[in-house]
């Protein structure tokens, strides 16, 4: 993947004007006018994923202060979308790895643009998936998937997943 910052800083930024809006609503994935290439609308995921990129995220477990700002102000309205945004993203990487058995190859191929949901849900607060067994027995560990400009934002024992390829072993 071909890291793009400025997208990332636009749909950071662009997050941050309709965070408010977007956290009183009931949509869990909102209308915003930056995209980047792997997120076209805004989420909690989005906004936290797109951080960690860029490295604004001064440490484990802390934000970007304009985005602990809103957090603590809606803290009830931020944690039921995070918890809504685990529950699909975990949902959406089940599918991938469980799609990956049936087209070793080629979903093997997709695996650092999937990854993605497992980054979410490990930024969203949640340290393990329910998928995480699997992964650990299907990861060769490796070299990191992404960008490695972006390696340093990403330390590898928080970020075991984003550190190997996926082997997808034929079915019996």
């Amino acid at each position: 993947m071909m890291y793009a910052p400025e997208k990332d800083r636009a749909y950071f930024e662009a997050g941050l004007d309709v965070l408010q809006p977007y956290l009183l609503s009931k949509e869990l994935y909102y209308p915003i006018s930056a995209h980047t290439a792997d997120l076209t609308q805004l989420t909690l995921g989005g906004l936290l994923l797109t951080g960690a990129r860029l490295g604004l995220n001064p440490g484990p477990g802390a934000l970007d202060p304009r985005l602990e700002s809103i957090r603590l102000s809606w803290r009830s309205a931020w944690e039921a979308k995070a918890r809504r945004e685990v529950q699909a993203r975990s949902e959406q990487w089940k599918e991938y790895l469980l799609e990956a058995q049936n087209d070793r190859r080629g979903m093997a191929r997709l695996y650092p643009q999937n990854v993605r949901h497992r980054v979410i849900i490990a930024l969203l607060g949640e340290a393990s998936d329910l998928m995480d067994n699997y992964l650990r027995r299907a990861l060769t560990p490796g070299a990191f998937v992404w960008d490695g400009s972006l390696q340093g934002n990403f330390p590898q024992d928080q970020f075991w997943f984003l550190y190997g390829h996926l082997v997808i072993e034929e079915k019996a």
